[in-house]
């Protein structure tokens, strides 16, 4: 049976359920934690949900960690209690995917060792990965003589890029640096600089215990495609074999078995910007056709 720990509403979960319905699926949404029996003991794990369903380190064939999700607690526990229960959550069933013998695509602790940008840029690097100029912290030095050249230069967030205050949302993308931008507030937080690296095109290239999945990117937008309102089109394209190899080299440096590139691509050359270690690939599948989830399942035990 094939554990899936994710959240209710994460869509490529009930795609993967629905397309392969003879697999044995169990599916935890930590959302609803509440209506779980968890627990972790001298044999394993145990979790039964509320149709009397369960699942147990003797008989689970491998681990699907997805998208987890903190409970709703509102009107339920005091505030100043929920960032405590949601660590505590979070810490159980991180613990019982990390400690799981069995294949884990991913484990948490790998994932957030891989989705740090500094060690990806450190290991970029070694691996042979053309890199465009950067600099990550709390003070702009890299464009401290923006005035003096005709450079451009990126801002991103350095981790997840969300805001919330438990209500809504607010998303941090990539944007282009302004000059009259202030440094006061910077160095209480750092930022991810960038120069400007100009494109042809960009490639996500999804990778799964290598396989290989190469999807150019043709985008209006020349900063950051994921833009709201911009136009974009998808085409499957072929991925150099120096890059392949990279690839490969780099995964192995987090032993990982699945993680999804992001690349530019000028006059042929391929700069690397970042591996998501647990990046969405469903649309991808839906837009071009490509069986990343038969590769998927393939991973997990399934065969397809």
């Amino acid at each position: 049976m094939i554990l899936i720990i994710t959240s209710s509403y994460d869509h490529t979960c009930d795609f993967l359920i629905n397309k392969y319905p003879d697999a044995s699926f169990f599916r935890l949404n930590t959302d609803y934690f509440y209506e779980y029996k968890i627990s972790y003991g001298r044999d394993g794990f145990k979790i039964v949900n509320n149709n009397g369903e369960s699942i147990a380190s003797t008989d689970c064939s491998s681990i699907y960690y997805r998208k987890p999700a903190n409970q709703d607690l509102e009107n339920v526990i005091e505030p100043k209690y929920r960032n405590f229960i949601h660590k505590e959550c979070i810490s159980l069933i991180e613990g019982i995917a990390d400690s799981f013998d069995g294949l884990c695509l991913s484990s948490p602790s790998k994932m957030r060792k891989a989705d740090n940008k500094i060690i990806q840029a450190s290991i970029a690097k070694k691996v042979g990965f053309k890199i465009p100029t950067f600099l990550i912290g709390n003070h702009s030095e890299l464009i401290i003589e923006k005035d003096e050249c005709d450079e451009k230069y990126i801002v991103k967030p350095l981790a997840s890029g969300v805001v919330s205050d438990g209500l809504t949302k607010e998303f941090v993308q990539t944007n282009l640096y302004c000059s009259d931008m202030t440094e006061e507030m910077l160095k209480y937080s750092p930022v991810y600089f960038q120069v400007y690296q100009e494109k042809d095109y960009e490639t996500r290239v999804t990778v799964v215990d290598g396989s290989f999945f190469c999807i150019r990117i043709d985008s209006d937008n020349k900063i950051d495609w994921r833009k709201q309102n911009n136009r974009t089109s998808y085409s499957v394209n072929i991925i150099p074999e120096n890059v392949r190899i990279n690839c490969l080299k780099y995964m192995e440096c987090f032993d990982m078995k699945f993680g999804c590139f992001d690349f530019i691509i000028k006059n042929n050359v391929w700069y690397f910007l970042e591996m998501n270690a647990n990046g969405q690939w469903l649309w991808l599948e839906l837009v071009t056709g490509v069986e990343i989830s038969a590769a998927i399942m393939k991973v997990l035990g399934y065969e397809v």
